[in-house]
């Protein structure tokens, strides 16, 4: 399954993500975002979160909001406050409909996502093998 992931760091994101919203939400593009170096979040496309099941088999977004993509980029710290506060995701919308989901970094073990040691090399675990691919 090749995914394209691109880290960005916070700051950018709020400039960047309403020209590329189209591409992530149409699963060409994937953010990794990063505050300080370390990840802070996951901007991914909803494809990728619906219908994934953790072990039990209950939905791994149990708590999450929604914002709209225009308030996303005013309250981008507001935003990643609620995924540190114990909020799975954030669906951002776009005309009252999700289109995408800033996701916390606590759910990297049921998907798909990248894991950053090294900010010039990302690495990726996925949920099919326990093994490590750059």
């Amino acid at each position: 399954m090749d995914k394209s992931f691109k880290q960005i760091p916070m700051t950018e994101l709020r400039v960047k993500l309403p020209k590329l919203r189209r591409q992530v939400q149409l699963g060409n593009l994937r953010f990794v975002t990063t505050h300080y170096g370390e990840v802070a979040a996951y901007v991914l496309p909803l494809s990728d979160v619906e219908d994934v099941l953790n072990e039990e088999g209950d939905p791994i977004v149990k708590r999450w909001e929604e914002m709209p993509l225009t308030k996303f980029r005013d309250e981008l710290t507001n935003a990643w406050e609620l995924l540190l506060s114990g909020t799975d995701c954030v669906y951002l919308t776009f005309h009252n409909r999700r289109v995408v989901a800033f996701v916390s970094p606590r759910l990297t073990r049921y998907l798909s996502l990248p894991i950053i040691g090294n900010p010039d090399q990302i690495l990726f675990l996925t949920t099919e093998s326990e093994n490590f691919v750059s």
